[in-house]
């Protein structure tokens, strides 16, 4: 599977690839780190388009999502298996597009192995053990819920007197990360927000937050210089 993998990524231009097979847990990927927490989310989405594509009947080989920080090329490898490929926008799609239908049968063959002696989350669930009966526990009364703030990201983003700063700091996690960072940057605002008050005093303290999001060293220092002149 790595081969494969590889022979993608050396087209010019290849941020990396997935192959969301439904139903295996394992994760088959050579997308930097920061991808994997919502590629399953995509490839799920993926399932349902190609679930739309059967029943209609459409002839649709390949799917292509564009946004402004790259593309994103989905291959239909089976139902239930897609090949994902994050390229720049720059990439040539056709060369990319060239290079996975002639690595289609490969691709199928890897999904039926995998399949055959991947972990599965139905195979991963193991039956739970046979004990003696116990006596049941004395019940107690449920905790009261906790009340959290409601955060408006969208309103500390775009609305808020941070909205410049924060512009600058999506923009470079834009560059760093490509088009997940949408995900990533409201997910860490709203951590953010919840922490403290949104201020220019804790942005280095958001910083951070998204610099562990990035988990790469090279990225993180290339975002720390993009925002160093969008901190007051």
């Amino acid at each position: 599977m790595q081969d494969i993998l590889n022979e993608i990524k050396a087209v010019g231009s290849v941020i990396g690839s997935y192959i969301h097979i439904n139903g295996v847990a394992e994760i088959h990927s050579d997308l930097p780190k920061i991808f994997l927490k919502k590629i399953k989310e995509v490839g799920l989405s993926v399932d349902r388009v190609i679930k739309v594509n059967e029943s209609t009947r459409m002839q649709a080989n390949n799917i292509e999502l564009t946004y402004d920080e790259a593309t994103i090329l989905i291959r239909p490898i089976d139902i239930d298996a897609s090949l994902i490929t994050f390229c720049e926008t720059k990439a040539n799609k056709k060369l990319v597009n060239m290079t996975t239908g002639m690595l289609a049968n490969e691709l199928r063959d890897a999904v039926v192995a995998i399949r055959k002696g991947g972990t599965t989350k139905s195979a991963a669930q193991k039956p739970a053990p046979v004990t003696q009966p116990v006596q049941p526990p004395v019940q107690q009364a449920p905790p009261e819920p906790v009340q959290t703030a409601t955060i408006d990201v969208n309103k500390i983003l775009h609305g808020g007197p941070l909205a410049k700063n924060l512009q600058a700091f999506q923009d470079a996690l834009a560059m760093a990360i490509g088009p997940i960072s949408d995900m990533v940057m409201k997910d860490t605002v709203t951590s953010w927000a919840r922490a403290g008050e949104c201020s220019t005093a804790r942005l280095p303290n958001l910083v951070n937050m998204l610099c562990k999001e990035i988990d790469d060293s090279s990225l993180e220092n290339e975002f720390r210089q993009a925002v160093a002149n969008h901190m007051n």
